[in-house]
């Protein structure tokens, strides 16, 4: 079964097959109001009509330093390196969650509307193995980022890429964002993210 192999600035972090799951995705994300930098999720999900769902994550939150590089290679075959693990298994210690809705409401956006700024700005440099290079920063409007490399049991044969950035205003009224890369990986390719 295909594979998304995952490495930081050049050291492998993990490996994850795509056997028994609907779908897996490596995500980068941050804000420009976070403390933290952005960080890194790889996960999978399976959602079978006659059988409860499966969610695992092999990495979870991992918070990036500028100028790292984050590399995903679309394999045609490769097993997991470590075992996924449960949202339960990753916080013991909190009650599980009954949020189902994640649309942000109106005093979640005041709230964030409210905090300050703590960098101006995230600049991107994206290169694939296909020879494509390209390079952009967030607007002065904008609020965040996300890369994600998403793959589906639907079009096995392919993985997904998307950049882009957005304002709170696209976030609340879940409005067009401001879509800086979309492609396709194949077999064998790869594309890497670096931002600052």
């Amino acid at each position: 079964m295909p594979a998304l192999d995952i490495t930081l600035d050049g050291a492998s972090i993990a490996t994850v097959s795509t056997d028994a799951f609907n779908v897996m995705s490596v995500n980068v994300g941050g804000t420009l109001v976070d403390e933290e930098y952005p960080s890194l999720d790889v996960s999978g999900g399976s959602y079978p009509e006659d059988a409860a769902s499966t969610y695992l994550s092999w990495v979870c939150h991992q918070v990036l330093q500028p100028g790292q590089r984050i590399k995903v290679t679309f394999l045609e075959s490769a097993a997991s390196s470590h075992a996924g693990k449960t949202i339960d298994e990753l916080f013991p210690d909190e009650p599980p969650s009954a949020q189902t809705d994640f649309t942000p409401t109106d005093e979640m956006m005041c709230e964030l509307r409210a905090k300050p700024k703590r960098r101006e700005k995230f600049s991107f440099h994206l290169t694939s193995s296909n020879g494509k290079a390209f390079d952009a920063e967030t607007q002065p409007d904008e609020h965040g980022f996300g890369f994600s490399v998403l793959w589906n049991s639907y079009q096995p044969e392919r993985a997904r890429v998307s950049l882009h950035s957005y304002t709170l205003e696209s976030l609340e009224n879940r409005g067009p964002m401001n879509s800086h890369v979309r492609e396709q990986l194949g077999y064998g390719d790869s594309v890497e993210l670096q931002f600052r």
